[in-house]
């Protein structure tokens, strides 16, 4: 779909507006002690690209994601990259989490 211009159009139009939404919420994060002190216009920016690799498939062929499993992934992988300590992993640990959101240990 995105081989349409007028659809992509529309999302890239959709891109930026996730992209100025996910700096607003950025700030607000910073400013109330939520999220680690960023760079929110990259931050932003590497949503808004993420955004057009999902819809352009370019992510989901490596990743054995559809589009609507990927979504979640990208919101968890922010949430989980701006928290400001308040994560439940220890410091070095990694945890595996499957298409589906189940959380396991590395093998």
């Amino acid at each position: 779909m995105v081989g349409c211009e007028p659809t992509a159009q529309i999302y890239r139009k959709n891109s930026a507006a996730a992209a100025r939404r996910v700096h607003e919420l950025i700030e607000e994060g910073v400013q109330t002690g939520v999220s680690r002190a960023l760079n929110g216009h990259f931050a932003a920016q590497v949503v808004a690209v993420t955004i057009d690799a999902v819809q352009s498939g370019i992510l989901l062929e490596g990743a054995g994601l559809t589009a609507g499993d990927a979504f979640p992934e990208l919101g968890d992988l922010l949430l989980d990259g701006l928290s400001a300590g308040q994560g439940t992993s220890e410091p070095g640990s990694t945890v595996v989490r499957s298409p589906r959101g189940q959380i396991s240990a590395p093998s």
